[in-house]
């Protein structure tokens, strides 16, 4: 069975089996006439993004988990700050919630970026991996020591409550003006990117410039950049990515899913009693699994559309994925000797890989999916 059929295979029961456990109409009905809790969210994202799609599924996932007795006023990117800022804007306590990509907050920390990109690991593997590790957890209340290293970091470093939202596909690689048929054909590409990719990119010999989501089609039909990578595919190709790109890569070694989060300001988050704190800490998780059976769906809808630019879809070669992997690896390393938190991070990454032999075995997982 091939890659791609096991992966719309996984796509396919994650489906079918949420739509067991997304909670009915029936029950929204039985909702709490008046809430006891309205918060005030901006997303990150336009309001007909696929991302800012995902993310608003998961306040109907809380709203509907807690009948009612929790309710979001919705805003996308803009409406209130810049959707840079929303981190920051939650962080003050300017609006009480906020959802983004856990890449946003790198201009403050580094380590909060890794919950994006963890190295090497798909969607699948990257959800395992926030499960837990073998040794001590209590996934009864989600206690992980990987979850739990993250929500300390988060409290500690912004001031917020941060819970999971969508779980993405793997994110398209490039979208490229140019081929990349060699090592060399990258790093003589100048590449839009941010946060830990970013980075990844910059050590890997290539050029990096950082700008929203906005200006990057423009900037690669005029030529000021050579690539971009966003996010996964059904959210870019109605941006246009795929119009303005001769190429649309996909990383057949190894790449990462983004994580996008829901996080509450903690003054907020301490007003909300344990037992409702935990129906909404169980509809986000729900909500995690239930967006990457979604992305999937809408991935493969998405195929027809882009190739009918023009555009070539293909897999960059090995020997390029494995570099990429094999310097992303190195500099995780370098950074983490200056972060302590991150150093811990690789701590349990390398636990899961490796000492626990989940790269060993996964192939084996893989075949029977």
């Amino acid at each position: 069975m091939t890659s791609t059929k096991r992966k719309f295979l996984v796509g396919l029961a994650l489906l079918i089996g949420l739509a067991f456990v997304l909670p009915t109409n029936s029950m929204a009905a039985k909702a709490a006439e008046k809430p006891e809790y309205v918060l005030k969210l901006q997303s990150s994202w336009p309001a007909g993004s696929g991302l800012h799609y995902l993310q608003m599924r998961t306040l109907d996932f809380i709203e509907n988990w807690t009948r009612g007795r929790v309710k979001f006023e919705r805003y996308s990117a803009n409406e209130m700050v810049p959707g840079y800022e929303t981190w920051n804007a939650v962080s003050r306590g300017v609006f009480p919630a906020g959802m983004a990509c856990s890449c946003y907050t790198m201009s403050k920390d580094w380590m909060s970026g890794m919950m994006c990109s963890a190295p090497g690991m798909g969607p699948v593997e990257k959800m395992a991996f926030y499960h837990g590790t073998e040794n001590v957890r209590d996934t009864k209340n989600y206690e992980t020591p990987v979850w739990k290293l993250y929500e300390k970091h988060m409290r500690d470093t912004y001031n917020v409550m941060v819970l999971p939202s969508a779980m993405q596909t793997t994110e398209t690689f490039l979208y490229s003006t140019k081929p990349i048929n060699t090592i060399e054909d990258l790093k003589k590409l100048k590449i839009r990117s941010v946060g830990v990719r970013g980075d990844v990119f910059k050590a890997a010999g290539a050029s990096v410039v950082g700008m929203p989501a906005g200006e990057i089609v423009p900037a690669m039909e005029r030529g000021v950049i050579d690539a971009a990578e966003f996010a996964n595919f059904f959210g870019d190709i109605p941006m246009g990515f795929a119009d303005a790109a001769k190429y649309v890569y996909f990383n057949p070694y190894s790449s990462s899913p983004s994580n996008l989060m829901l996080f509450i300001n903690l003054e907020e988050w301490n007003k909300i009693p344990e037992d409702l704190q935990k129906l909404m800490k169980e509809a986000a998780f729900e909500s995690m699994k239930w967006s990457l059976a979604e992305s999937l769906f809408l991935d493969f809808l998405t195929m027809p559309k882009a190739e009918k630019t023009g555009a070539q879809i293909a897999s960059i070669p090995q020997e390029v994925g494995k570099y990429i992997h094999e310097q992303a690896l190195a500099f995780y390393k370098e950074k983490a000797k200056e972060d302590p938190e991150l150093a811990k991070y690789m701590e349990y990454y390398d636990d899961f890989m490796n000492k626990q032999g989940y790269g060993k075995y996964v192939h084996f997982i893989d075949d029977l999916l």
